[in-house]
């Protein structure tokens, strides 16, 4: 019975700490573009790492219903504009629970699994843009200023973190 109470408690609080971490990750992306003078566009990702630490150990449907709200929250937050990340994290969420159906997750798999999902996830986020015309930008700057230094300082946290990861991936 207690371990059934401490996952009730947990699908609670599990939301609340990600709205947090994603509210982090846009204080830690802007910190971060003003320390470089707006010359390089990193993008913090806690928030997917908090998504597929979440898909290790909640249902499916739970994970992409919290996916979609947290990103109708997070559209409104920081586009005023619905749809981006209302669709765009489902179906990383979706993506994230084939890989580890067929990938067994381990610190390995969860970086190089990152690297994946950032690097889809903020391709599809910047095509979007450029069709609805919200940014002018091509695809060398966004490679170069954005994609590239981002997968490199998230790759250095994932990897700071790894000791702490591995033993939530090894306790699931």
């Amino acid at each position: 019975m207690s371990l059934m109470n401490n996952q009730i408690h947990w699908k609670y609080v599990y939301p609340i700490g990600l709205l947090l971490v994603m509210l982090a990750d846009g204080q830690i992306s802007n910190g971060l573009r003003t320390l470089s003078h707006n010359s390089l566009f990193l993008s913090s990702h806690l928030f997917l790492l908090g998504l597929i630490m979440g898909s290790l150990y909640f249902s499916k449907t739970y994970m992409v219903t919290l996916s979609i709200v947290l990103g109708w929250i997070f559209d409104n937050y920081y586009y005023s504009i619905l749809g981006i990340n209302m669709v765009s994290l489902p179906l990383t969420v979706l993506l994230i629970y084939l890989v580890f159906e067929y990938v067994e997750p381990s610190i390995l798999s969860l970086i190089l699994s990152l690297v994946i999902f950032i690097t889809i996830m903020d391709s599809s986020l910047f095509l979007v843009q450029i069709v609805f015309k919200l940014i002018y930008s091509d695809a060398l700057v966004f490679i170069t200023k954005q994609l590239g230094p981002t997968l490199l300082m998230n790759l250095a946290v994932v990897i700071l973190f790894s000791y702490p990861l591995r033993h939530l991936i090894k306790d699931r």
